[in-house]
């Protein structure tokens, strides 16, 4: 069985689900604002997913030289 390469795509997804997961939950307990928190926080989303793209670009170029 051949193990899978690298998928940012994948990673985000779940990464993704846990926080809203757990975002939801503390607003649901009523520790967090999760609007404010979703507008303050948002572009951190954006840069976790421009790293990850980086990172796959980086393990492609690398798993083609070697």
């Amino acid at each position: 069985m051949s193990r899978r390469a690298f998928s940012p795509e994948s990673l985000t997804l779940g990464v993704g689900l846990v926080a809203i997961g757990v975002l939801w939950t503390l607003s649901n307990l009523g520790q967090l604002d999760l609007l404010h928190a979703l507008r303050t926080w948002w572009p951190l989303l954006l840069i976790l997913w421009g790293a990850l793209e980086l990172a796959d670009l980086a393990v492609r170029r690398a798993s083609r030289e070697s």
